[in-house]
């Protein structure tokens, strides 16, 4: 008799054991077809979604939510074509790190204006009708009927000519171990019931009710936190600072220069690092922008339009100058807007977890695979 190995699901399922939550990836095992689970145990249909056996749909999300309604926005595409309940609709993102170990499964995560959307729809729609339709198979199998006499809509799976039923999350398992399709066909938008149309957003109850956590809200074992402060003038450099004023200042650990332009205070607690820093003498060299002023900027653009610089023209279209020439009458008129402070709703911050084999960062960015580059 040859010996079977007793596996429990911990010991084939990876986690990502930060903070509780994440992805979980499957490990090859010597039998029957591999499922990649969530962290919940729960079955991963594909990439983009993970059904619950309570038929709560989670859809991964890869684009950040900068205000504008991405997430939601995304989480309906995949619902539209997934034929889902949204009333049992859930989020949650996969980090950058996985998505290069399953050769960027979920595609771009750079996210600027409305590109969120607009360039990730199509893919993410496939995503959901991929899921859709192997969860039908899935339920055909079971029948032992044809997929073709199958429907699915709001989490349950039909079966037309005898109307059986049964729905997502008792065959999730089953639909899992599938081979997606090849061919899938998106619906046609004006056949669309949830994409486009106004819902309450995902991310409003978390977001006021405090549950939501951004990167400064990480707290790991024996943490410290650094409060860095940069030359006020861009371009300008770090010329000195007295470390010997706030060495005896509680929690102070350390104080690091970072780079040429800027210092930072590490503590044991943020307020004591912030304390610090605002204590700390610091000199600058804020060199030649120092002298940009509000008015030395108008003069340089006002200079551009001098005449005899140089102009480099892309399209012309008409006479513009015969046309002004022989115009009855002209009007000018110049406009001009200050420089607006572009700053961030939430403060800049990262949260890193050093060790000598990896390092895993929690921060606020619109970009997360920007910090494999």
């Amino acid at each position: 008799m040859n010996h079977m190995p007793r596996l429990n699901r911990r010991s084939f399922v990876i986690g990502s054991a930060a903070l509780g939550s994440g992805l979980a990836l499957g490990l090859d095992i010597p039998f029957g077809p591999t499922v990649v689970r969530a962290a919940d145990g729960s079955p991963e249909v594909n990439a983009w979604v993970v059904i619950r056996p309570d038929d709560t749909v989670v859809i991964r999300i890869a684009r950040s939510e900068m205000g504008q309604g991405t997430l939601t926005g995304l989480a309906q595409l995949v619902a539209e074509e997934l034929e889902c309940d949204w009333s049992k609709v859930t989020t949650e993102y996969p980090t950058p790190g996985q998505n290069v170990a399953r050769k960027r499964a979920w595609g771009d995560f750079s996210t600027g204006g409305s590109r969120g959307i607009r360039t990730s729809n199509e893919y993410v729609r496939k995503g959901g009708a991929t899921a859709r339709m192997m969860l039908v198979q899935a339920a055909a199998n079971e029948w032992k009927v044809p997929a073709s006499e199958c429907t699915s809509v709001n989490s349950i799976i039909t079966h037309t000519p005898t109307g059986r039923t049964t729905t997502y999350g008792k065959v999730a398992e089953a639909a899992a171990k599938l081979e997606p399709p090849a061919d899938v066909k998106l619906k046609d938008p004006k056949d669309w019931k949830l994409a486009g149309k106004g819902v309450k957003r995902l991310d409003t109850v978390d977001k006021t009710t405090g549950k939501m956590m951004y990167g400064i809200d990480v707290k790991l074992p024996g943490m410290l936190n650094a409060a860095i402060k940069a030359c006020p003038v861009f371009g300008g450099k770090l010329k000195s600072y007295d470390e010997a004023k706030i060495a005896n200042m509680k929690g102070v650990k350390k104080v690091v220069k970072v780079g040429d332009y800027a210092v930072a205070v590490v503590a044991d607690t943020w307020w004591h690092a912030k304390t610090a820093l605002d204590a700390l003498p610091i000199v600058w060299d804020e060199g030649e922008n120092a002298k940009v002023s509000s008015a030395s900027i108008a003069k340089w653009l006002e200079e551009g339009f001098d005449a005899s610089q140089p102009a480099f023209v892309g399209n012309e279209n008409g006479d513009v100058k015969a046309a002004f020439a022989n115009a009855a009458k002209t009007i000018e008129a110049v406009y001009s807007y200050p420089y607006q402070n572009h700053a961030t709703m939430e403060p800049l911050n990262a949260t890193a977890l050093y060790t000598a084999d990896r390092c895993e960062v929690w921060c606020g960015t619109q970009n997360g695979e920007a910090a494999f580059a």
